[in-house]
């Protein structure tokens, strides 16, 4: 089939060809882009260069491509907007109006599914802190949708969620919804998306019944970069505006418009953004704004980074700032003696020592975190001095962030 298909003619830009295709893009901005005043800017740029002669040494139609999308985002600047010579898309036309296509979106799907539906990790951190991290919204799909609910599952009961959007450059608005229903109980309106052309809106509601029985609670805070965009920020300004989650990371693109390709002859393809979005708890969007975050944090910041920033006093955080060092006597004198367990603690050769008979006898020397407050272990940070009731002893803080209390016997 491929060798039987036409052969692309070669394309060479004349002055000629040059104003057909600036007449034809102009047209289409004026009858699509989503705002008319913009695509009028737009469109008298092209003529004003037009008239400079600013294309008229441009022979390669590519190199034409790139000039027009350069000049589209001068003109009005907008992510979405983009220009391209593609023959072989051209040729194609625009898609046919049909009903779904069983092949077609089972190889689509196949292709998805190899890529795990753009979900990369779904795990526990220290202090039992859910992390989800994933690349792109893909369409919802049973399968996809599958995918989306084990990743979220997995971590239902973790203390606080971190959502990485950071190497996210969007895709599917309906997935965006059907990821945001995850965090709200109660149906919640969320971003509508409006074409102005058609005086149509699209309302943005969440769906609690659309996620198996799965609802979030926690805290969440979704990590973004420069390079969220789209999609991804359709989500992370959702949770903002809602105050469901807590952003950290840079400012995200600013790109908030949906597109539509609009084909134009001799190999040439617009992307025009026809719709804008808008948010009623904000009565604004973030095009060309980008979402600004809650707490500032770099694009490159570690897991460990991410979590001292944003959890100072978690167990994660204190771990990190354990130390070893000198320990004199008379700083934890207070603290010495056997507790519930058998749990013995001692001092040795400026040393603060815990011999753990429900661990066989193993001996573990405690790293200083601050006054009272010591790691005892890989799993356990233990903070003298408390009281429980009318028992003296110490609180247990564990790594899967659950507390105890072991009371002093002797």
């Amino acid at each position: 089939m491929a060798q039987q298909r036409p052969q692309v003619k070669p394309v060479v830009m004349t002055p000629e060809l040059t104003k057909v295709v600036i007449d034809t893009l102009s047209r289409a901005l004026v009858a699509n882009y989503v705002f008319t005043d913009k695509a009028q800017v737009m469109s008298k740029y092209l003529y004003a260069q037009l008239e400079k002669g600013a294309y008229r040494n441009i022979k390669d139609p590519q190199a034409f491509a790139e000039q027009i999308s350069t000049d589209l985002q001068t003109a009005c600047p907008d992510l979405h907007m983009g220009f391209h010579f593609d023959p072989r898309l051209a040729q194609m036309g625009p898609p046919p109006m049909r009903g779904p296509d069983p092949q077609q979106d089972s190889v689509r799907n196949v292709f998805m599914a190899e890529r795990n539906f753009a979900f990369t990790a779904s795990e526990i951190l220290p202090g039992n802190v859910g992390y989800v991290k994933f690349n792109g919204f893909v369409d919802v799909t049973p399968s996809a949708k599958e995918t989306v609910t084990a990743a979220f599952r997995f971590v239902r009961y973790t203390k606080t969620l971190l959502i990485d959007l950071r190497e996210n450059h969007g895709g599917s608005p309906e997935m965006v919804k059907q990821v945001l229903s995850y965090f709200f109980a109660e149906k919640t309106r969320v971003n509508d998306i409006i074409v102005p052309n058609k005086r149509d809106t699209a309302k943005g509601w969440t769906d609690p019944t659309a996620t198996d029985g799965l609802i979030l609670r926690m805290p969440v805070y979704v990590l973004t970069s420069s390079g969220t965009v789209s999609a991804a920020e359709d989500f992370a300004y959702a949770m903002q505006a809602t105050k469901r989650g807590t952003i950290a990371g840079e400012k995200t693109a600013g790109g908030s418009h949906p597109v539509v390709p609009v084909f134009l002859g001799h190999g040439f393809v617009a992307g025009i953004p026809f719709a804008h979005t808008y948010n009623i708890h904000t009565g604004t969007e973030w095009e060309g704004i980008g979402v600004i975050p809650d707490i500032a944090l770099k694009a490159d910041a570690s897991l460990d980074e991410v979590n001292s920033t944003l959890f100072p006093n978690s167990w994660f955080a204190n771990q990190q700032k354990a130390i070893d060092r000198p320990i004199a006597p008379t700083e934890v004198q207070a603290y010495l003696g056997t507790y519930e367990g058998g749990l013995k603690f001692y001092t040795k050769e400026g040393s603060f020592y815990c011999e753990n008979p429900e661990r066989g006898g193993q001996v573990f020397k405690l790293r200083y975190i601050s006054p009272g407050f010591y790691q005892l272990d890989e799993n356990v940070q233990v903070k003298f001095g408390q009281q429980q009731g009318s028992a003296s002893g110490m609180q247990f803080y564990w790594s899967d962030g659950n507390i105890s209390f072991k009371q002093k016997t002797q």
